[in-house]
Order: structure tokens, then sequence, then C-alpha cells
């Protein structure tokens, strides 16, 4: 009879792992989130409560969207991978700092509409979503992710990393010479998503009909 210690693939098994541990990290962050809302003083007027602090409402709904939008990322990336070596779990790491970071400037955001506030968030955004476009590149290069398709999904990758960061750079210069349009600018993040995912197709119709890894 053979080893059952056999039957396990070590490749897939440290993917499970990474997997495993992602979306504990995930859950963790997505539930710090509620917790400035379970400060509110509700023994008086709901609706007056609720629209004093709008702002933090506001906040939470945006963040619990971004978070989880990026763990379905994630879900894809590691989908895609077929293995993972120590590069690859720092980069995952690192990833997973910004992510529970997140929470922090959330909290920020919630409670005013400064300069601090919008460029911390922002960067933190642009910050998570940099550090996600850098693992699947290292993972893509290094051999680890799914040969089938691999160069379309970085295409896609890359292009979807760009319309995050190019929505949100505006809000730094608009922070201080326009602060009422600040926040509003991150909302670029959707014309320019249609924009490069035009660009994306059209880059991933000019690859020959074998496209892999790079050589």
């Amino acid at each position: 009879m053979s080893d059952p210690a056999e039957w396990i693939d070590p490749a897939r098994s440290g993917l499970d792992r990474l997997a495993a541990f992602s979306d504990g990290v995930f859950a963790i962050a997505i539930t710090v989130l509620v917790l400035p809302l379970t400060e509110f003083d509700v023994s008086g007027d709901l609706l007056a409560v609720l629209r004093e602090e709008r702002g933090q409402i506001i906040a939470f709904v945006v963040s619990f969207a971004v978070i989880g939008r990026y763990w379905i990322s994630h879900h894809d990336d590691v989908k895609r991978m077929t293995g993972v070596d120590r590069r690859i779990l720092v980069l995952n790491l690192l990833f997973l700092f910004f992510i529970v970071v997140l929470p922090f400037p959330t909290g920020v955001l919630g409670q005013g509409r400064g300069v601090t506030p919008t460029m911390l968030y922002a960067s933190t955004i642009i910050l998570t979503a940099l550090t996600q476009l850098a693992l699947w590149l290292a993972a893509h290069r290094r051999g680890l992710t799914d040969p089938v398709g691999g160069r379309r999904y970085t295409i896609e990758k890359t292009c979807g990393t760009l319309a995050v960061v190019l929505g949100f750079l505006p809000s730094y210069v608009l922070t201080v010479t326009a602060p009422g349009l600040a926040q509003l600018s991150w909302l670029l993040v959707v014309p320019f998503s249609l924009l490069l995912d035009r660009v994306a197709a059209r880059r991933i119709g000019d690859l020959p009909a074998t496209a892999d890894h790079p050589g």
C-alpha cells in the first residue's frame, strides 16, 4: 500500500494553504469594517443618527465592496496558479497587509473629507491593486500559472489594475485644489475600466493562438 503522503500534490497543497490563509484574512478584514458602526448611539432618533453618521456608513459600504472585489480577484488568481514558492508567499503576505490595513483609512475617511483621509484611502487602494498585480506577475513569470490563457489573463489583469490607479490618482491633486471633487473623482475608475477593457481585448486579439508564458 502506498504512503498516504504520496497522494498529496505538494504544489496543490501549497496553493490550498495559501488560499485558506488568505480567505481567513479577508474574512477578518471585512468583519472589522463594521466595528465603527457598532459605536453609534441609537438610543434616540435612529434616522437622525443615520444622517449624522452617513459618512461612516458610505465608507463601510464602499470598502465592503472593495474588499469583496479583491477577494473575488484573488480567488481568480489562485485558481489559475499551479504552485507557489517563497517569493509568491511573501508577495501574498504583502497584498494581505494592505487588505488588513484598509479598515483604518476607511474609518478615517468616514470622519471627514480632508486632505489626509482622502490621500490615505487613495494610497491604500492603489497599493493594494499594485501588490496584487505584482503577485500575479511574479507567479506568471516564474511558470507557476496555468499555461492555458496565462498571457490573456495577464493583459486583462494589468489593464484592470491600471484603471484603478488612473481613477484614483487625480484625487491627489483635487484634494488640494478642489476638495469637494476629490472623492467623486474616484468614479473615474468606471470609464477608465471601460476604455482599458477595450485596449485589453484588442491586445488579446493580437496574440498568437499559442500564446503562453513569456519566453
